[in-house]
């Protein structure tokens, strides 16, 4: 029974790899472990699919939303908490840079003139109902007394709870 599951997993990897051919030809021989093979494979199968995004892609999102929200008397700022939630697994699937200027386009076009008029402190979650990525920001002054847009975290989620209002895009 184990290995016949074990049979299964393998294909079922061996099709998310894109594999035409089952690798079942001598697994036995190469691998006497299926058990540690097939983690194996599930390593290399997740961080194939699961790519970072990086610091430098982040920070070239935020250029494109501070000229975006330039406009309006806005700044974008991203927190660390942000920073490491986007590469977070808990997502399910990963959250990318063209979901992220998506998210920051719409936004502008919905309610590019609403928040800055939100004022100082005013907190609210940017829902994206496509892709199920939610964006909690506060707006805060900043030392050159710019109205600045702070994210404060985002996550895929469905049914996502918060007691701020949502801003659907």
């Amino acid at each position: 029974m184990v290995m016949v599951m074990g049979w299964m997993l393998l294909t079922r990897e061996v099709r998310l790899l894109g594999l035409k051919r089952s690798p079942r030809i001598k697994v036995e021989q190469k691998h006497p472990d299926l058990k540690a093979h097939l983690e194996n494979v599930k390593m290399k199968t997740f961080s194939q699919f699961w790519e970072d995004v990086s610091k430098a892609e982040l920070d070239q999102v935020e250029k494109y939303a501070d000229k975006l929200f330039a406009a309006v008397g806005l700044d974008i700022a991203f927190t660390r908490h942000f920073v490491d939630r986007v590469n977070d697994e808990r997502n399910k699937k990963p959250i990318n840079t063209a979901e992220l200027i998506r998210l920051f386009r719409l936004t502008y076009k919905k309610y590019g003139k609403k928040i800055p008029k939100m004022g100082a402190d005013a907190e609210a979650v940017l829902h994206d109902m496509e892709t199920e990525i939610n964006l909690p920001f506060v707006l805060v002054v900043d030392r050159n007394g710019q109205l600045d847009l702070v994210a404060k975290t985002i996550m895929r989620k469905k049914d996502f709870k918060s007691s701020s209002p949502k801003l659907n895009v």
